[in-house]
């Protein structure tokens, strides 16, 4: 049950579907001062409007917060707020970090040692085969494999690992009621029975564009490093990279052919000084996991 008032601000910006986040972060530091320990709160200063202001008052007095939590609780689903001390690490400490995560599952295998899985979405058999011998190492060492429940890659990845018997979990950019793509729902359900799925988004969020750049940064923070396996030289895989290498965690990348379009972006990203990750154990003795 939400009762402390500044969980109960979150939970409403959270909700609030008219505010950036920028926006959230900046109604949000004003009023729980404790966020201001973040330093790159003060730089991200962003005026909100007088009339979203009083439109927010307005949302947050009207927003039927019990009902909702409610129905997150019969869900299975528990937020997890910024403030509290089960929020991970790794992604508190990213540039703009969701202000409540909504969980569905294991929420232990947000501390485990963290590994970003992103690549194309139309993934080849070679992508597929690359998973299938390195996934089952991974997983034996404990590493737990995060990716983004989007066809391709990222479902072969949780897939993979399930049978592996190891741990996943699960970004999505919608609602955790939704499933998107919906022929994942299967996956996904699966995983939020024994794995875990999260999202930064409430029930019943669709699918937007702008969602997906945003999910990548929570890949990103959440791992302590990024594999990227198919790739085209420009696509949301090479976002995340980006967004890892700038929260300064390890970027691993497979190399390809070079008559492969979904090869170019690994092999640029190789070329540029990720870490070319050609077995297992390129991964393991980079963490000193063996």
């Amino acid at each position: 049950m939400i009762i402390d008032p500044k969980d109960r601000l979150l939970f409403s910006l959270a909700h609030c579907p008219f505010l950036t986040l920028s926006e959230k972060w900046q109604l949000a530091a004003e009023r729980i001062p404790e966020l201001n320990k973040f330093e790159w709160v003060g730089k991200k200063r962003r005026t909100v409007s007088e009339n979203k202001r009083a439109s927010f008052l307005r949302y947050a007095r009207d927003l039927p917060i019990m009902q909702l939590n409610d129905r997150y609780k019969a869900s299975s689903v528990y937020l997890l707020s910024i403030l509290s001390s089960d929020y991970p690490y790794n992604l508190k400490e990213i540039f703009d970090p969701p202000l409540v995560l909504f969980c569905k599952g294991d929420r232990s295998l947000l501390s485990g040692r963290l590994l970003g899985i992103v690549g194309a979405r139309d993934s080849t058999a070679y992508a597929s085969r690359v998973l299938e011998i390195l996934i089952p190492d991974l997983s034996k060492a404990g590493i737990t494999v995060v990716s983004g429940l989007a066809k391709g890659v990222d479902v072969a990845a949780h897939s993979l690992t399930m049978t592996a018997n190891g741990k996943t979990v699960g970004v999505v950019g919608t609602g955790l009621d939704r499933a998107y793509p919906a022929n994942n729902r299967t996956v996904q359900n699966k995983m939020g029975e024994e794995q875990l799925v999260i999202s930064e988004y409430p029930f019943g969020t669709p699918p937007r564009k702008y969602h997906f750049p945003a999910r990548n940064r929570i890949i990103a923070g959440l791992s302590r490093g990024i594999l990227v396996v198919e790739a085209k030289s420009r696509s949301g895989s090479l976002i995340t990279a980006r967004l890892a290498l700038e929260e300064g965690r390890d970027v691993f990348a497979v190399p390809g052919s070079v008559l492969s379009e979904l090869s170019v972006g690994c092999n640029e990203l190789i070329r540029s000084g990720a870490i070319s990750c050609l077995k297992s154990s390129d991964i393991l003795e980079e963490w000193d996991t063996y």
